[in-house]
């Protein structure tokens, strides 16, 4: 189930672009498979979709937070599945874009944030942390707008261009950086310091840095945000 859950959503990604490209095609705004609106738009989807499940499921994080429930753990093991196979896929695409020359340079904070992305994920599923994939999936809510921003910003819809600005801008700092990720360290110390089979495994510096990462990344893209936001 859990095999079956990442490739299908790999073929779903790979149908949404599909969809989306010949829409876009017919109203002339891409030629080429792979052009950035298609993908943007297949993003956006994705990312709703993994907030969303992770919002849904949240209440169960902090309800079995040992995942001694075979059920809860099963549907995180296949929700941590499905988030995996998205970078993966994701970043597969970005260095594809460039192979194909439709980028002529590749977003190189994007690329870090999937590889990062990828590497907690890994580490997650290693020491059996479920639960944290889940909480890392609210972060993605921030780009549920990523293509209908493009899609304004192609049309010239400045003030609808700004509010995707300003939203993605109060999720960055409300919903992740006073959010998710303080929530994060003190669920990772809850769990290291009370579940039996976590314990042994308990390394909370490596948990600080890989957040530290993530923040210094997100304040670039924070000033990078507003300094879009005096352009437009």
């Amino acid at each position: 189930m859990i095999v079956f859950t990442f490739y299908s959503n790999i073929l779903t990604m790979g149908t949404l672009i599909f969809g989306f490209h010949h829409f876009f095609k017919y109203i002339n705004i891409e030629k080429k498979m792979y052009e950035k609106f298609s993908i943007n738009m297949m993003r956006s989807l994705i990312c709703g979709t993994i907030a969303h499940e992770a919002y849904k499921n949240y209440y169960y994080i902090w309800e079995d937070k040992c995942l001694e429930n075979k059920i809860i753990l099963n549907n995180f093991k296949e929700y941590h599945s499905m988030f995996l196979s998205y970078f993966i896929f994701d970043t597969i695409l970005l260095l594809y874009q460039i192979y194909l020359k439709i980028e002529k340079n590749i977003r190189l904070d994007l690329l870090f944030h999937h590889l990062l992305a990828i590497t907690a994920l890994i580490i997650i599923e290693y020491y059996d942390l479920y639960s944290i994939s889940l909480m890392i999936g609210l972060s993605e809510g921030m780009s549920l707008v990523t293509g209908p921003k493009l899609l304004s910003m192609h049309y010239g819809k400045k003030y609808l261009t700004n509010i995707f600005i300003i939203y993605r801008l109060l999720y960055l700092i409300f919903v992740r950086m006073f959010f998710i990720w303080p929530s994060l360290i003190y669920f990772y110390n809850d769990v290291t310091l009370n579940c039996d089979k976590y314990k042994n495994d308990r390394n909370i510096f490596l948990v600080i840095f890989l957040i530290l990462i993530i923040i210094h990344a997100e304040i670039n893209w924070l000033h990078s945000g507003r300094k879009e936001l005096t352009r437009i």
